[in-house]
């Protein structure tokens, strides 16, 4: 499990994480939903160690966040990093020396699953195609975690569509994951639970099963309600 324990965060004077507490378990995928510049992308990169924060804590299997412990998670942001002028097959062998837990046999399932050619260099992909290259890095690492920073941002349907197909495939397994996303229609009925946030702080979480059942409302219906009060 992933906790996020009261964190805050200021830059300068401006406070752009307020007391930010939530857990994603293993198996569930977890959604931080908000408009932009409420703190989505500020939590995902405080969870991987790569912007500190003011106060609070974050525990990974009820670890602090360390070296040793980063071998559980993998980040995927929303643009590939790879250098452009690097093939795909260049990239997996990068990541391979560099990453212990790369399992390459998954990173070639993932290759035939996005039909991606390994001779294809990085800056000469579509959007979607660069998106699915970015998820074949990520993914193909044995990490109990996946942390996906807007994976559907700017591309086109049938992409969106070819990346939801992971989320319902053995690639994900028994992960946790923790995604943001303004593209809600696509994965809404793949989503455990909801983490809305507002201006910094947490306005409502909630289970998206147990909400269907209770309210009969969607995820949409809820972002409605609470962002236009």
């Amino acid at each position: 499990m992933i906790e996020v324990n009261s964190i805050t965060k200021k830059y300068k004077r401006k406070r752009v994480l307020n007391e930010v507490s939530f857990t994603a378990e293993k198996g569930r995928i977890t959604c931080l939903v908000g408009i932009n510049g409420v703190g989505k992308s500020t939590i995902m990169k405080a969870i991987m160690g790569l912007i500190p924060v003011n106060s609070g804590q974050i525990l990974i299997d009820g670890q602090p966040i360390s070296e040793k412990i980063y071998e559980k998670v993998s980040f995927i942001p929303d643009t590939i990093t790879m250098p452009p002028s690097m093939r795909i097959r260049e990239a997996m062998q990068f990541m391979s020396d560099y990453y212990v837990k790369w399992n390459q046999k998954r990173a070639d399932e993932m290759m035939d699953f996005f039909k991606l050619k390994g001779e294809d260099r990085i800056g000469d992909l579509s959007k979607g195609n660069a998106a699915k290259a970015n998820l074949l890095l990520g993914l193909s690492l044995d990490a109990d975690y996946i942390l996906m920073d807007e994976p559907f941002s700017g591309i086109d349907m049938f992409s969106r569509e070819q990346i939801t197909n992971v989320f319902t495939s053995h690639l994900i397994e028994d992960r946790g994951v923790i995604i943001t996303t303004h593209e809600i229609h696509d994965i809404e009925h793949l989503i455990d639970t909801v983490v809305m946030l507002d201006e910094g702080r947490i306005v409502k979480i909630f289970d998206t099963e147990n909400l269907r059942l209770a309210e009969g409302k969607s995820v949409v219906d809820v972002m409605r309600e609470v962002y236009r009060s």
